[in-house]
């Protein structure tokens, strides 16, 4: 059985599933009450499910970008579950679990977060997404001169600035109407559950988040391509 755990913004989510496929999942807006809800609600799942701590043989988690505070309480809990049991940590990032429901529809598809003071966390993926994903760190202004093409606009943020990006781009933008929680914890235990079976882990002891402030992100994007 696998554990996933996302608590990227204020909202948050926690599934257990096996061999990726969910038998138990919950959603819900905690604000900024993470640190104390999401072990709980762990529990509780793990309670309705008649299953064990040590029946759990992988954690999957939401790496961000994110609220600082929030995304702080996924990854401790992960990694100190992971370390504790000696069980593979998989780290999934947060705007790849925006776009994935969307991926194949025929449209680029542009996941969004939402950064504070205008601005937002963009990830561009191709029709049918892939390691060539685009990432950046946009204003309102800039995401909307940069789209030149029919975009489907999905995630948190595209909920969040959805008027405006129909205002501006007509017919280019088409809006995911998906109300918050925009991302299923269903979804990172499919992806988490892959690369688990691609032995693409994670190191708990040095696995870090990505924070919703622009020089963390890129600073935390450009070492993860020296590693690759």
């Amino acid at each position: 059985m696998e554990l996933s755990i996302d608590t990227s913004t204020r909202y948050a989510a926690v599934a257990l599933s096996g061999q990726g496929e969910v038998v138990r999942e919950m959603s819900w807006r905690s604000a900024q009450n993470h640190s104390v809800e999401v072990v709980p609600a762990a529990r509780r799942l793990l309670e309705q499910a008649d299953c064990k701590m040590d029946q759990i043989d992988a954690i999957f988690v939401a790496r961000g970008p994110g609220g600082f505070s929030a995304l702080r309480v996924g990854l401790s809990v992960a990694k100190s579950l992971a370390m504790a049991r000696g069980i593979p940590l998989v780290a999934v990032g947060t705007l790849e679990l925006e776009a994935r429901p969307y991926l194949g529809l025929g449209l680029p598809v542009c996941a969004l977060i939402e950064a504070g003071r205008s601005r937002v966390y963009r990830a561009m993926f191709g029709d049918h997404g892939g390691p060539d994903a685009i990432f950046g760190v946009e204003t309102h202004e800039e995401l909307v001169s940069s789209t030149q093409s029919r975009t489907l606009f999905c995630g948190e943020g595209a909920v969040a600035i959805s008027p405006m990006l129909r205002e501006r781009l007509g017919s280019l933008a088409v809006v995911a109407g998906i109300p918050p929680p925009t991302r299923r914890p269903a979804v990172l235990a499919d992806i988490g559950y892959m690369r688990l079976q691609a032995s693409e882990t994670d190191d708990p002891a040095s696995l870090q988040p990505l924070y919703m402030r622009g020089g963390q992100f890129q600073n935390a994007l450009r070492k993860a391509k020296e590693a690759r």
